[in-house]
């Protein structure tokens, strides 16, 4: 089962919040915007594509204007299914005009996310609702494999969590210090 790579969004990766009382969480790199958000005025831009991402890292770096360096840039695939009420329900991807992914970026893990009004993530329980302290997940606050996620998504739909249905997607990183980072290998942590 492979995902479809459904966009790029550049983000401002913050450090785990004081009230995540799970040690070896060092970042928040989830799929929503809760804690780590995007560039102000990007929908506004009216620049995404139908997931509420941005098909090349080159559009989507071009949202983040003067505060390029307090930026870090993400991208996300989708697998074809989601989970409503603890069930798996086959969802198939339509293919995308997506730029395929650039070697410089790193899969950093899965998150399960809701998507209850529409198209674009919404909260991811593992870093909104502490959902960590009770579950495994690694140092950027996501699942390691996609079986984990299967699991947690299968979880967040049915029980005290946020809204769903869930969608599982892989998470991925631009290389800090790639060359695709402007050059600057620098970041930002909020």
């Amino acid at each position: 089962m492979e995902p479809t790579l459904i966009g790029y969004f550049p983000k401002k990766t913050a450090t785990r919040p004081d009230w995540l009382k799970v040690s070896h969480v060092e970042e928040i790199c989830s799929a929503s915007e809760c804690i780590s958000v995007g560039p102000l005025g990007w929908i506004e831009a009216w620049k995404h594509n139908g997931n509420w991402l941005f098909n090349s890292p080159e559009v989507a770096w071009g949202l983040t204007g003067d505060a390029k360096r307090e930026f870090e840039m993400y991208a996300f695939a989708q697998f074809p299914f989601r989970l409503e009420d603890g069930q798996l329900i086959s969802e198939p991807m339509s293919s995308t005009a997506v730029v395929p992914l650039p070697e410089n970026f790193e899969l950093l893990g899965y998150d399960a996310v809701a998507r209850s009004c529409g198209t674009t993530f919404e909260c991811s329980p593992l870093s909104c609702n502490r959902g960590a302290s009770s579950m495994t997940c690694n140092s950027h606050c996501l699942f390691d494999t996609l079986e984990a996620a299967i699991e947690g998504a299968k979880e967040f739909s049915h029980g005290p969590w946020e809204p769903g249905p869930y969608y599982v997607v892989a998470v991925y990183r631009e290389r800090r210090g790639s060359a695709g980072r402007h050059g600057s290998g620098e970041r930002s942590r909020t």
